[in-house]
Formats: C-alpha cells, sequence, structure tokens
C-alpha cells in the first residue's frame, strides 16, 4: 500500500471510535430518556387512580386532572419514542418492504433513518417557534392550573432532538456497517 492510502485507513479507523463514542452517548442519552417515560407513565398511572378515588369515593373529583395527565402524556411518548428507535420496537410499514430483494435493505433502512432525521428537524423547528411566540407573547393555558403554554411543549421540542439524535447514530452505524463490508 502507498503511504496515503495507509494515512486514510489509519484516520478511519481513528474516526471510528470517536464516532461509536458519540453513539455510545447518544444511546446512554436515549436509555436515560426511556427510563424518564417510564416514571412518568407511572406517575400517569398513580394520578390516574387518585383521580378516580376522588371522583368515585370521595365524590369530589379532580378539576385539574385530565389537563395535567394530558401534559404528562405528551412528555411520556416524546421521552419514549427515542428510546423506541433506538431499540427498533417502533411501529413500521413493511408492506413495501417486505417485497423489495434484499439487495435493496441497506439502502431503505438509510432512507427510513434519513426521514426520521428529517421529521425531527420538522418537529424541532416548529415546535421551538411555538415556544418562543408562547413565551414571548405571555400566553397562559385556558385550563384550571393556567400554566405558562411554552412549558408543557419543551418535552415535544427535547424529544425531537432525542428522536434526531438517535437516528443520525443509527444512520452513521449503517453506513459505517456498509463501509465495513
Amino acid at each position: 500500500m502507498s503511504g496515503g492510502q495507509n494515512n486514510a485507513a489509519d484516520e478511519a479507523k481513528e474516526a471510528a471510535p470517536a464516532s461509536f463514542a458519540v453513539s455510545r452517548w447518544v444511546q446512554t442519552l436515549s436509555r436515560l430518556s426511556g427510563v424518564l417515560s417510564t416514571l412518568l407513565i407511572l406517575l400517569i398511572l398513580v394520578l390516574v387512580l387518585y383521580a378516580i378515588c376522588q371522583r368515585y369515593i370521595l365524590d369530589t373529583p379532580l378539576v385539574w386532572g385530565d389537563e395535567v395527565l394530558g401534559y404528562l402524556l405528551v412528555a411520556a411518548v416524546m421521552f419514549g419514542a427515542a428510546e423506541a428507535l433506538r431499540r427498533n420496537d417502533h411501529i413500521s410499514i413493511d408492506i413495501a418492504s417486505k417485497r423489495l430483494p434484499k439487495k435493496f435493505s441497506p439502502y431503505l433502512t438509510l432512507w427510513s433513518y434519513l426521514a426520521v432525521v428529517l421529521f425531527s428537524v420538522v418537529l424541532a423547528w416548529s415546535t421551538w417557534k411555538s415556544i418562543t411566540f408562547a413565551y414571548d407573547f405571555g400566553s397562559y393555558s385556558a385550563g384550571h392550573i393556567e400554566i405558562a403554554t411554552w412549558i408543557p411543549e419543551v418535552p415535544m421540542f427535547l424529544g425531537a432532538i432525542l428522536i434526531g439524535l438517535v437516528a443520525i447514530s443509527r444512520l452513521l452505524e449503517t453506513l459505517a456497517g456498509a463501509a465495513d463490508q
């Protein structure tokens, strides 16, 4: 091998651990968001049980319960979506992909992660615009707890960023796997 080819191979070997270190960081962040999502689901369960007891046993229904449950549900879904993507536990439509020849499988995988990255960018951008508008305008929810409307939107923004990071990580891992072959 010539010196130029050897240097390129050495640079690729050095870059791989750095990218995989970033990938491990994203995976850890994703796992933590999955744990947070699980805790939020348990909190939702406790709050629903509390609301049921209040309504049917004590005959004093919670006026704020549904509003808080809605906010918590959005947060649980957004924090859990990145972990679902990392574990490949997400919903996928495979009607067309199962009919394609196996040689197209890597391209379909790349396309799917790229589509998720694009979706997460659009979701993060539109959520950020909504957050900044609500913050600048000073709007509050119309419900019983009267919370600034930008606060419950933050988990949606963070979840969109995390979904994008996981998709980029998986995209890079797929490309690195294709380069190894």
